[in-house]
């Protein structure tokens, strides 16, 4: 993959390079000069390191929604040069190695890409942890973990441009609080209480007291106490009935869940905890689970998983944790 000494590479020529690095280390014939080989092409430059990072991403992405895609991959077949005599790393090893030098350059980048959505933002909390902001007069405002708030100057509201928050009004609100998220605007009144979550998937809107009001796709309808709305680029879907105590959890410092995916409830962890948890196994991820867990327990989380369903864990540099 070496070029001309005074040869600028490209960001096609990176890509194909990290595909092709991509392709080898998932092979299962990976040598330990190929490891050094690696690490080498990743320490070139951060454009190098940023350019397999991305590569990597994406795989893990496809893989997610297609099980088979490592088979099916239509990533370039160029392989990078190699000693085929060199002993043998297990395809195990050499992957982990690669999440680990992967990891180590999304921490690097965290404080640039974290809030990559969240540009002017007024109020942020960072992984793990919560946050309680009085943002107006007779409005409360309580964070969840990776939380960017831009607010409505004149305290009439806010926008909430990532993460989870609860909104309580007080008595003598003298109109609705807004609350802009996603392409849907939510409206808390006096006396209310109100959960928003904004993830990729789109938006969960949970009445907890009160009367909450939401706007979206041109359509409007109201959520009632102990009732959950979700809407996304479509449209709003259908309330459904929810425990409160159970969707809240998170402001007493559990996390619960019921009946979900392992998948689903790894990254929702994954929110919380320093480094990241992959599953590796498909048969695990779909396992559905019943469990609680306390914030003080994420540290131990994979311990746990193991205890419960006998994952096998890998523990990786950067807080990366390979199950299973």
């Amino acid at each position: 993959m070496d070029g001309h000494p005074f040869h600028r590479t490209t960001d096609d020529e990176l890509r194909r390079e990290a595909q092709a690095w991509l392709l080898r280390l998932t092979s299962g014939h990976a040598t330990v000069a190929d490891a050094q080989a690696f690490r080498q092409w990743c320490a070139r430059s951060p454009a190098h390191a940023q350019a397999f990072a991305r590569t990597r991403m994406l795989w893990e992405d496809l893989a997610r929604h297609a099980p088979n895609i490592r088979e099916s991959s239509q990533l370039s077949r160029k392989q990078p040069s190699r000693d085929r005599g060199g002993p043998r790393m297990s395809r195990r090893a050499f992957i982990g190695g690669a999440v680990a030098a992967t990891a180590a350059v999304l921490l690097a980048r965290a404080p640039i890409t974290a809030w990559l959505e969240a540009d002017g933002a007024d109020l942020r909390t960072a992984k793990g942890e919560q946050r309680r902001v009085e943002v107006a007069r007779g409005v409360v405002v309580e964070m969840n973990t990776q939380t960017a708030i831009r607010l409505v100057p004149g305290g009439r509201g806010m926008t909430l441009l990532e993460g989870e928050a609860t909104i309580t009004t007080g008595q003598w609100l003298a109109q609705p609080f807004a609350v802009q998220a996603g392409n849907g605007r939510v409206l808390a009144a006096a006396s209310s209480e109100c959960n928003v979550r904004c993830m990729d998937r789109g938006v969960q809107v949970t009445c907890l007291e009160g009367s909450t009001e939401l706007a979206c796709g041109g359509l409007e309808a109201t959520v009632k106490p102990s009732q959950q709305l979700g809407y996304d680029d479509q449209g709003p879907g259908v309330a459904v009935a929810v425990n409160p105590d159970v969707a809240m959890a998170w402001r007493r410092q559990l996390l619960i869940y019921d009946d979900e995916p392992l998948s689903a409830v790894i990254d929702d962890i994954n929110r919380y905890r320093p480094g990241k948890i992959i599953l590796t196994n498909r048969e695990l991820a779909a396992r559905k689970v019943h469990a609680r867990f306390s914030l003080d327990q994420m540290a131990d989380i994979a311990t746990l998983i193991h205890d419960a369903y006998g994952a096998d864990i890998t523990t990786l540099p950067g807080g990366v944790i390979l199950l299973g």
